[in-house]
């Protein structure tokens, strides 16, 4: 995939047009934009003969349960962001090498570490016709900002200072501090366009009819059925996309669904079960495609209410739950055994950390010194899939050997976003889709003020170490930081972590040019279908 014509990193582009600042690119470097590879994981590579691409067709994909929203600035399910891929653009995007690579922009400059001056590539147009200029981007910032909207997004961008249009294609973007994830976090929904036409026109109704520059153009919504976009054949990347239409279908039940891709009803699957991986892979008509990815799974803590409240109680949570049997069990020994928030993928990853191993005296100690020496009732709440059920079970038995009562509450995944939200929850069996920098796999979730502290986590040390961690370039004193912050939250018991999730797609053997990112989005602009 050629984001930008040169396929050249950004940080390579930065040094290119700032000649006087020649070690700006050491620091953004530093802060979180070089390239990644070597990390990614081997893929299994497609049966079929590779061919040039040909042009039509409809691309069918499963999801894992039906969307939220269609609303990059509103939404927060992780089902949506793939589909925010093939309707929307973003200023910047990665590459299947975590490079943050020019989208829409088609160059960055950095004139100090506060300020980034975006030049826009001309006659963009989003699927509405209006144009995609620099007074639209202004307008989309402007509204993730403005507090009236109650945007997930806002707090990601709570340090840009103000955003000015210098000309028609140019938009200037300066921080109140430096803040090295910033263009991390805008190659991801926060620096998604809408088009400010749309926005108005449909206020409220805007999240199920969305308008951007992407490859493909909504055309219908059937809740629980199916989402189509069509190709936008004014998509400035010229011969792309191939595809005529994606069509995505909800189907929650993961052996439904490999059944459907095993007799070609779905070209393309997301969120193949660990259980399936095998299944999958020895199928003559079928291709697995698999790297490292970006996001965690585990046990979100309600740490604002009794009894979690008490942290020994938490402890004694942390300690019962068996990572290994949960790996084997539920997981198929695919993927990794998670111990905190920063995955293998990432250069603040730490090899050698292990939380609390599974020790049932000492689980026993912590119910003891919290007050219940016999264990305590709780409810775990978790979503209607087949994988989440096993995980749910595995835990419940696991707390039972010391007496912790576990009752299981099962949800639509929309509504368990809703439970968590509210904080009406004890604990949630709910991962983290995962963010390409450090920091937004921790901000977001553990500071005290994060747009999805679910558990109203609050530590004044972590919430100085994330400023501190957001506040330097330099990588070296950032992994430090955030293994920190990492040890911190796990000696606080504030969630529990049990598995590095890879990035991992079934497709049939005819589905052809589609990368895996660390990242897990499904991009489809360069897919297309080698059917006879």
């Amino acid at each position: 995939m050629n984001e930008n014509g040169s396929g050249k990193p950004i940080a390579h582009l930065f040094q290119a047009r700032i000649g006087r600042r020649p070690l700006l690119k050491a620091a953004v470097l530093a802060g979180g934009v070089a390239s990644l590879t070597g990390l990614v994981g081997p893929r299994e590579v497609s049966r079929a003969h590779a061919q040039e691409p040909q042009r039509g067709g409809t691309l069918t994909v499963r999801l894992d349960s039906d969307l939220i929203g269609i609303d990059p600035h509103g939404a927060s399910a992780g089902v949506d962001r793939n589909v925010y891929t093939s309707v929307y653009d973003g200023l910047v995007t990665v590459d299947e090498n975590l490079n943050i690579v020019p989208n829409l922009a088609e160059s960055v400059e950095t004139p100090d570490e506060r300020t980034y001056i975006f030049r826009l590539r001309p006659n963009v147009t989003f699927h509405d016709g209006t144009p995609c200029n620099a007074a639209a981007v202004k307008w989309n910032f402007d509204w993730i900002l403005n507090e009236a909207n109650a945007s997930p997004r806002r707090s990601e961008l709570v340090d840009v200072q103000e955003v000015v249009v210098d000309d028609p294609l140019t938009v200037r973007i300066v921080l109140k501090n430096a803040f090295a994830p910033f263009l991390a976090i805008i190659s991801d929904r926060a620096g998604y366009i809408v088009s400010p036409a749309a926005r108005q026109q449909y206020g409220a109704d805007y999240p199920r009819n969305p308008v951007g520059t992407g490859p493909f153009r909504f055309v219908e919504w059937v809740k629980d059925d199916h989402v189509t976009f069509r190709r936008f054949d004014e998509y400035r990347e010229e011969g792309l996309p191939y595809l005529d239409e994606i069509r995505y279908r909800p189907i929650p039940d993961a052996t439904v669904a490999l059944t459907e891709l095993k007799t070609n009803n779905i070209d393309f699957f997301f969120g193949i079960d660990p259980k399936d991986v095998e299944d999958v892979k020895s199928q003559p008509n079928l291709q697995y495609l698999e790297g490292l990815g970006v996001g965690y799974q585990g046990l979100w803590i309600n740490t604002a209410r009794e009894p979690l409240a008490n942290k020994a109680l938490r402890e004694a949570v942390a300690f019962a739950v068996d990572r290994e049997a949960l790996f084997a069990a539920a997981y198929y020994g695919v993927g990794q055994i998670a111990h905190g928030p920063i995955p293998p993928s990432s250069w603040a990853f730490d090899p050698e950390f292990r939380s609390r191993s599974r020790d049932l005296e000492q689980a026993k100690a912590k119910l003891a010194e919290g007050g219940q020496p016999n264990g305590f009732p709780m409810v775990l709440k978790v979503a209607n899939s087949p994988l989440g059920q096993t995980i749910t079970q595995i835990v419940q038995a696991n707390l039972k050997e010391v007496g912790i009562t576990v009752e299981i509450q099962t949800l639509e995944f929309g509504a368990l976003l809703e439970v968590g939200e509210a904080g009406d929850f004890d604990a949630l069996s709910l991962g983290w889709s995962g963010r390409i920098d450090p920091d937004g796999n921790i901000q977001p979730i553990f500071h005290s003020g994060g747009a999805f502290n679910y558990g109203k986590y609050n530590n004044p040390q972590v919430d100085q170490l994330i400023a501190d961690g957001r506040a330097t370039t330099d990588r070296t004193e950032r992994t430090r930081i955030y293994r920190e912050i990492q040890r911190i939250i796990n000696d606080d018991a504030a969630y529990v972590f049990t598995y590095f999730q890879p990035a991992s797609f079934g497709a049939a053997d005819y589905v052809q040019g589609f990368k895996v990112t660390p990242d897990a989005l499904m991009r489809f602009k360069t897919t297309s279908l080698a059917k006879s």
